[in-house]
């Protein structure tokens, strides 16, 4: 009676697997940040050999950092933890924002 119920459920069995196995490839590619960094490093490279302009350069970079974050916040939300705001840090201040930067120059050193 095992033998014929363990038979039958093969195919059942091994479908779960391959679906559990196209689950994982499917999360690994999309967490996976790696393609982004080398599309970073390429643009890096490509502004040194003056193969594109300072403008074309600062655009491309906005947008390879903004999947990046976006990769980011997915595999927060995938471990439970919430995802960052959006600009959170994107290092622009804002009028009325309350900060404030102070420069002390030691006179000694003039």
């Amino acid at each position: 009676m095992f033998l014929i119920d363990d038979l039958l459920l093969m195919p059942i069995d091994g479908m779960k697997f391959v679906f559990r196995t196209l689950a994982r490839i499917a999360e690994e590619r999309y967490t996976d940040d790696a393609p982004m960094k080398e599309r970073l490093l390429e643009l890096q490279v490509r502004l040194e050999h003056q193969e594109i302009t300072e403008a074309e350069y600062v655009r491309e970079e906005a947008e390879i950092l903004r999947e990046l974050r976006a990769i980011q916040n997915r595999k927060r939300e995938m471990a439970g933890l919430p995802p960052e705001e959006a600009g959170a840090f994107s290092g622009k201040l804002g009028e009325g924002s309350g900060a404030s930067v102070t420069f002390d120059v030691d006179e000694e050193k003039k």
